[in-house]
């Protein structure tokens, strides 16, 4: 008896001296307290409402990469998660996805990066014009440091950032002459997602930026409300771009990430293994996209001249010329506030170390 008693007295000391070293007792006064551990799997199951702005062409990259996700999760929770897709901005565009995730009123999503800088604002890396010069060199930043610290800060406003994909390098579309230099900009309108680096790119340039809800963009075309817009080529093929353009520039300005969400309420009530099923998911999902559409968007070029769009050269170094002022005034939020920080990112970004 005596025996017992001093193996619980000794494991009850072990257990203080544990809480003492930080094996255990209240988070530090300047760190928030760690999510709650997710409930075991106690038999329920769970239904994502996951949205898209997508187009409807079901061969569309980005509808592709929502199927295969939804395919995956079903298949490798046995059931225990649906996926329940809304496509073709049936829930809203870009900016209304991500505050529904914000919300909860939409589970999940895969975005565009246009809005996200509001948001997020380290996520204005993404937008700085003629910064990116190849997918292979965008992915190792995605995958090292700089994205894991961008997806980093999407918790402190109630989303989990799961994974990147691609929606490739975009390129100006318009109806009123070619554009093969910056000077060409002139006295057009663009049309442009809801970010202050776009707005500033086409201004830059020399035109004027309006933005217009992407659901609203084809209208707007036809009806001269504006004269160009810019998008991916699988996006200006996909969304019949042609019919109203036509003129499509090789300008290669921005490379357009996107993103799966999800809200962080949800993802943190999940049973843990279906957290990492759920994120791990994500990323292969994201890795089907980003192969597939490499190979879908070789193919649009030509199908864009084959339906009628004439195909101008560009001089990249006369936007360059006409951008490179816009860099420093996103150093800021580039580095979450800190001017020099931001300024360092894009100096390695720009200085070639990715790509090697």
């Amino acid at each position: 008896m005596k025996k017992g008693l001093s193996v619980l007295l000794a494991a009850l000391l072990m257990t203080g001296f544990m809480a003492g070293c930080g094996g255990g007792g209240s988070a530090p006064a300047d760190k928030k307290p760690a999510a709650p551990a997710a409930k075991a799997d106690d038999g329920n199951k769970y239904t994502i409402t996951f949205a898209t702005n997508s187009a409807a062409d079901p061969k569309n990259p980005q509808n592709v990469g929502t199927f295969y996700f939804k395919k995956i999760v079903e298949e490798k929770s046995k059931g225990r998660i649906t996926v329940d897709v809304h496509n073709t901005a049936s829930l809203g565009g870009a900016r209304e996805i991500v505050e529904g995730v914000q919300l909860g009123t939409i589970t999940a999503g895969d975005v565009e990066n246009g809005p996200m800088d509001s948001f997020v604002q380290d996520c204005a890396v993404w937008n700085l014009p003629y910064l990116f010069t190849s997918l292979d060199e965008v992915h190792k930043i995605q995958a090292g440091d700089i994205g894991k610290n961008i997806q980093k800060k999407f918790e402190g406003i109630g989303i989990k950032h799961l994974a990147f994909n691609d929606g490739g390098f975009r390129y100006f579309t318009n109806n009123a002459h070619p554009i093969e230099k910056a000077a060409d900009f002139k006295g057009l309108k663009i049309r442009v997602m809801e970010s202050p680096i776009y707005i500033s790119m086409v201004e830059s340039l020399g035109g004027s930026a309006v933005p217009i809800a992407f659901a609203e963009l084809y209208t707007a075309l036809q009806q001269g409300t504006v004269d160009g817009q810019e998008n991916p080529l699988d996006l200006i093929y996909a969304q019949a771009y042609y019919e109203v353009q036509k003129y499509v520039s090789l300008s290669e300005h921005l490379y357009y990430p996107r993103q799966y969400i999800i809200n962080m309420k949800f993802y943190n009530s999940l049973p843990q293994d279906l957290q990492k099923l759920v994120a791990d998911c994500a990323v292969e999902a994201c890795t089907y996209q980003n192969k597939y559409y490499a190979d879908y968007t070789k193919q649009m070029l030509e199908e864009l001249k084959k339906k009628g769009m004439t195909v101008c050269q560009f001089d990249k170094q006369s936007a360059i010329d006409a951008t490179k002022g816009i860099w420093p005034k996103y150093y800021k939020p580039i580095g979450s506030g800190d001017e020099a920080a931001g300024k360092k990112i894009v100096d390695r970004i720009s200085g070639g170390e990715f790509r090697k």
